[in-house]
């Protein structure tokens, strides 16, 4: 299976699942997060494919990349942001 089908299958899963728990985030702020975190991402995942800490199964790959860095990364980040602001809405929101 590619990178790109199992982390888009993931991914999806992940924002259902987290959306259930809460119906109301913060999507302006959440954004701006996420935009932040895209961009330190696509930073260090170039950083550390170039000094070749980390490799792919070129087979793999969908071939989109971002520089050094194969789109398939970036979902990652857009789960892990998803998870945290859930996390953090579901423990400090208000009960309505």
């Amino acid at each position: 299976m590619l990178y790109l089908a199992l982390n888009l299958t993931f991914t999806l899963i992940a924002f259902v699942v987290l959306n259930v728990f809460v119906r109301r985030m913060p999507w302006k702020i959440l954004s701006i997060t996420l935009a932040a975190m895209l961009i330190a991402t696509a930073i260090f995942d170039n950083v550390i494919i170039g000094l070749k800490i980390v490799d792919y199964d070129q087979s793999k790959l969908s071939g989109a990349f971002l520089g050094l860095a194969p789109i398939e990364d970036f979902a990652y980040t857009v789960v892990s942001v998803l998870a945290v602001a859930t996390i953090w809405n579901k423990l400090t929101g208000t009960k309505r």
